[in-house]
Parts: structure tokens; sequence; C-alpha cells
């Protein structure tokens, strides 16, 4: 019975695991390491059930062959499971992966004769015990080795993740991890004794099972949904799975040496079992996140401790925080900082970005990147209600309802009970959210510590952002010098050309000296005069010449001459006239549909519609092209010499930006990598706003 509850639970996870995705080399590895398990479960059962010992030594042999494939496809799950770059640790490890399925399998069928040393003896209690050859010998140490490299791997997994990603894979981790803290039992036993019990083998069913049912209850904690964690290359480094099994095989060595002394060798297999499966317990307690803050409640209660240690909570803040120089990075170090302080799961960072109109999560312990787009879209009703909060709140409070009810939908999908304000020198950036954690609603104490992180990370956020702005102005102080140099070296190539150009006429009978002239100063002039234009402008202060213009008049003779490989779709709105400079509003407009054009393919759309949006006229660009990261619009967008064209400058949409701003408008940015982009053009239909 405990064969069959065994093998069914195996095939129906490894199933399972191919059913949800089996492109998946996480999930193709799952499958092929519960196959082998299986196999090599079955053919256990059959030599521990043999009657003579040649049957049984025959089944045992064919069961480690079943065992040969189950370092390398495991060690291959334990490098891609809830890995982002599984891939970068798959080529790094290309060779022990190779090692790992093909040593085992060769100490099996070279050394086939060599696995035993003699034909099995019988215990009093009826098991086979089988002395080890020594190709058996090496091929246990194999599979101890593998077994470590898997166990470390896991490890670094797990200490990876954090709040609600470790909150959903800790349990898969637990599954896997616990089959290979088995196998150490048992391969440091053999390799101990020199032999081999098939009384293992019912040790080793049990594990199977109690491992399958740790990963049932993590995919149904994560709804089978992908789980991605970064993982540094550093695996091996720090780990304490090598600390721990080295200890525990120096310790079980001595151990060993004395109880057999005394003649009781029998123990380490007998009482194996209940010590493995308290150790698990134990494991699984130390895990739970409301166990430890129950525990943690206990301590501080009950011995008159205070509730927050604060000289490490400020200690471990600033250790975290001062010495990142990537915003990003900051708000991942506080994220992490605040859900480990309330032992809240799901915090996140929201940030108020330059370029969008709406917010964006910068950090979070709950949501990887695609789910974070699409909440993203709930945000701005919630943030906008914070921007005159100078305190956090309890979402559920009743001075809180003007807020949570045009945030309904957001709260319910994301289950955020508290909301701080990021406020620093007066300026907004932000809000810090959590969910309700696993105690009990927050006390006033609990109140003033988050509303201090909060200002804390608040003002290491406006100083990054400070910093990134002193920086792009320095830039661009530089570019304006370079600019200088570019346009004085321009202008003489142009009057060289220019010059050129007036001794044609001398060689003009000459034919060939004339097309080839021609033809190549014409281009080289273009061209010039072009990139010339275009740096000159950066340095401009511009100088609108108004008058009452109107806008679909102004696409309308933009686009009369243009020539494109994408086919245009006019959407003209009713606009009235405003108080515009005609020239300049030409040069966005047409830089919008070289943009358009040059990121799309040809045959593809490229829509232009105009619209009044209150006091403003909007004028929208839509293409199909290859669209934008929202990295790259929230760090490279408008900025010279940042853009992700082929041979582009990143020019041509500074400008734009200069002289809408100019105007008093302001441009938007929708845009999804593979997804095309849009770019929104809002213009105050009066000049005095």
């Amino acid at each position: 019975m405990l064969l069959l509850v065994a093998v069914i639970l195996s095939a129906a996870t490894g199933s399972l695991a191919l059913a949800r995705d089996i492109r998946s080399p996480a999930y193709r590895a799952y499958a092929f390491g519960m196959a082998a398990l299986i196999a090599e479960t079955i053919l256990c059962y059959l030599s521990m059930h043999a009657v003579l010992p040649g049957e049984a030594v025959r089944w045992f042999k064919w069961s480690l062959s079943a065992a040969a494939f189950i370092p390398g496809s495991w060690l291959l799950f334990s490098l891609s499971y809830a890995r982002q770059n599984y891939d970068e640790f798959s080529r790094t490890w290309k060779w022990a992966l190779i090692g790992s399925f093909a040593v085992p399998l060769a100490l099996v069928l070279l050394g086939w004769d060599f696995l035993f040393s003699g034909y099995p003896g019988e215990s009093a209690d009826g098991n086979w015990i089988f002395p080890i050859g020594w190709s058996g010998y090496c091929f246990h140490i194999c599979l101890l080795l593998g077994s470590v490299l898997i166990l470390a791997n896991l490890e670094k997994t797990l200490r990876t993740s954090y709040g609600a990603i470790r909150w959903q894979i800790k349990f898969a981790i637990l599954g896997a991890g616990i089959l290979f803290v088995a196998r150490v039992y048992t391969s440091a036993h053999l390799l101990l004794f020199s032999a081999a019990s098939t009384e293992v083998f019912t040790t080793d069913s049990i594990i199977l099972v109690v491992a399958n049912m740790l990963l049932i209850i993590s995919a149904v904690r994560n709804r089978m949904r992908d789980v991605k964690v970064y993982v540094s290359q550093d695996v091996l480094h720090g780990s304490l799975t090598f600390l721990l099994i080295g200890i525990y095989l120096l310790g079980v060595g001595i151990f060993a040496k004395v109880i057999v002394y005394f003649g009781a060798g029998q123990v380490l297999i007998e009482n194996g079992l209940i010590v493995f499966m308290a150790l698990l317990g134990i494991a699984v307690l130390l895990l739970s996140e409301k166990m430890r803050y129950k525990v943690r409640r206990f301590v501080l209660l009950h011995f008159k401790r205070p509730y927050y240690n604060y000289q490490k909570i400020w200690t471990d803040f600033t250790e975290k925080t001062t010495s990142l120089a990537d915003v990003n990075h900051v708000c991942s170090a506080i994220v992490k900082t605040v859900s480990e302080t309330f032992s809240a799961s799901r915090v996140s960072i929201w940030l108020c970005v330059e370029n969008l109109h709406k917010p964006t999560i910068a950090a979070s312990t709950a949501f990887s990147p695609s789910e974070a787009e699409e909440i993203e879209e709930l945000g701005a009703p919630l943030i906008d209600g914070m921007r005159d909060q100078r305190a956090p709140l309890d979402i559920q409070s009743s001075e809180a309802s003007a807020i949570a009810g045009p945030s309904k939908e957001l709260l319910e999908k994301t289950g955020i009970r508290y909301c701080a304000p990021l406020v620093a020198g007066g300026e907004f950036v932000g809000v810090l959210t959590l969910n309700d954690g696993t105690g009990p609603a927050f006390s006033i104490e609990d109140f003033d510590l988050l509303k201090t992180l909060a200002d804390q990370a608040a003002g290491l956020i406006l100083n990054h952002k400070l910093f990134e702005s002193l920086g792009r102005a320095r830039e661009m102080q530089a570019f304006h010098a370079v600019s200088a140099f570019f346009a004085h070296d321009l202008k003489n190539v142009a009057s060289a050309l220019s010059l050129t150009l007036t001794n044609l006429p001398r060689h003009y009978d000459n034919p060939e000296y004339r097309a080839d002239a021609l033809q190549s100063i014409s281009k080289s002039m273009g061209k010039i005069q072009d990139m010339y234009s275009r740096l000159s402008a950066l340095d401009e202060k511009f100088e609108l010449h108004r008058c009452q213009s109107d806008l679909n008049e102004l696409v309308s003779n933009t686009i009369s001459n243009l020539d494109l490989g994408c086919v245009l779709v006019i959407d003209p709105g009713p606009v009235p006239k405003a108080s515009l400079d005609p020239e300049q509003i030409h040069k966005v407009i047409l830089n919008l549909i070289l943009n358009a054009n040059e990121s799309a393919a040809g045959g593809t759309e490229i829509r232009i519609a105009t619209c009044r949006k209150g006091d403003y006229l909007v004028l929208s660009v839509t293409d199909q092209g290859c669209g934008m990261t929202r990295k790259f619009i929230n760090e490279c967008l408008f900025h010279p010499f940042k853009t992700t064209k082929k041979g582009g400058s990143g020019i041509g949409l500074y400008q734009c930006r200069m002289i809408v701003e100019a105007h008093g408008g302001t441009m938007e940015v929708h845009s999804r990598e593979g997804c095309g982009s849009t770019f929104s053009v809002l213009l105050p239909l009066s000049s005095e706003q």
C-alpha cells in the first residue's frame, strides 16, 4: 500500500508538471526525475520481496540503473526551478550536468559485475543485506555529491526569495529538499558500513510520499503560477548546506564507530526515520511566517523587552540602503526590510514617474514584473488619494473611506491594508503599501515606526532622483559644449561642399565627373544639414512665433509630401484653433511620424488622431512597432543619445519635448515591448495657461 501511494502521487505530480508547461526545463526535469524515482521504488520493492539471493541482487542492480538518472535530472530541476536566470546557470553548470548523468550511468553499466562484492545475507528481521563492491561504493559517492549540490541550489533559491514569493515556493523547495536529505542519510549509512539493507527502502517510500504531499501543497498555494526570482551566480558561496552536511557526516562517522563498538549498529536504521521526520517538522515551523511572529511576540511580551529592536532595525536598514546607487535597488532593499520588520508578505513601493500617467511599482515582495504592469493600471486613484496625506493610513478605517472607494478593485486584487505616503522636502514621491501581515491590526507604535521608515525611504528615493537629475544636467552641459564643436566642424564641411558645387560648372562638360559629383554632394549636403539642424536645436532658446493655427491643418500639411513604408491612418477630431507656432509644431508632428515609421514594419498602420480634452488639444501618434520597455521609458526616454533605434541619436524626441514644453504643454507615452507605442502631445488652448 505504501509503495502504491508513493508511485501514484509521484506519477500525478510529474504529469501535472508536464501539463502545466511542457516547454519549461524545470518541469521537464521534475517529471523525468519523478519517473526515475518511480522506477527505482518499484525495482527496490521487487528486490526486497525476492525469494532467492540471486533474484534480489538482479532487481537491486536494476534499481541502481534507474537511480543513475536521479542526480542529473534533479540537479537540472534545482538549477531552473523558480529562477528568472536559469539559462545562465544551465550554461555555467553544463559540465556538472553532463557528469551527473554520465558518471553514475557509466559506473552501473561498466561496473555491473562489481556493484556488489558477493551474495546478500539475510538479517534477523528478514531483510536482505547487500555487501557493496567498488563500483557500488563509487556510485553512492556520486549520489552523495549530487545530493549535496542539489540541496545547495535549492537552498540558494529559497534564501534569494522573500515575502509572498517565498510563501509560494517554500513547500516545493522543502518537498524536493527532503528527498535528497534522505539520500544523504542513506548514502552516508551505506558508505560507513559498506553494505545496503532493504529496510532503507521503506524509509525512502515514506519520504517520497511526504515529499509529494509538500509539492502538492506548494502547487495549491501558488495556483500553478510561475514564480521567478533572480539568483546570483555565486550559488556555492556562503551556502549552509556544505557546512551542515559536513558536520553531519563527521558526527555520524564518529557516532557509527562508537555504537558499532558497543554492538548497536541497528539503531541507525531503526531510529533514522523518526529523527528525520522530526527535523522536517522543525524546518516547516521555522519557515512559517506565523510561527516566527508568534515566537517573537511571546519573547517580547513575557521577557519584558521592547516590541521592536529599534537599534537592529536601523542598523539593518542603513547597511542595506546606504551602499546602493540605483533607485530600484534601494526600493528593493526597503521593501525587504519593511516586510521582515512587520511580518507582512506583500510590501510594495509605488513611485510617481514623470513620463507616465500612472504610478509604477518600483519594488515589491508580492508581484513579478509582468504582474506589476497589470496592477499599475489600477493604482492611480490610490496614489492621488494619498497625495495630501502625511501619515500612514489603515485603508479599512472610516477616515480612509474616500480613498478606499475609488481604489476598490485594486484593494481586492492586492490585499493592501496599510498605506504610508513617501514625502521628503515637501515633495510627494510615492506610496509604501503593506498587507495586514500575520498579526493583529497595527498599534500606535506600529504606525510610528512605519511613518519613520517611510520618511527615511522617501528621503533616500528623492536623493537618488536628485542625483540622477544632477547627472543629466551635467550630461547636457557637456553635450552642449560638444555640440558647439560639432556645429563648427559641420559648418566647415558644408562650406567645402558648397565650394565644390561652385566649381562644378568648370567641369560640367565631363559627364562622369558631373554625375558622380552631383550625386555624392547632394546626399552629403542633405545629411550634414540635417545633423547640424538637430544638434543646433538643442542649444537654442525657443522663441515661439505664435499665431492662431488649426492642428488638423498642420497634420495634413505635414503628411502631404511623406512617402513612408507604413500606411498612415488619419483620425481628425473637431478641434478649435489655438495659439501655436506652426513651424515648431510641424517639427514635432514630423519627428513623431518618422520615429513611428522607423520602429514599425513596412505595411503596418500608423494612426494619427486629434481631439479636444478639456482645455487641451491632444495629438496622438500610434504605431505597431517594437515598443519600449518600462525601464527604458523611466530612465532613458527624451534624453539625448538614448534610443532604441539602430543608428539613432535620441535627439528628435528630446527636441519634441522642448518644443511642447515651450508651448506650456506636456507629452505622455504608452508603450509595451513588442506591442507598439502611442505618443500623445497635450497643448493648451490658451497661451496663458
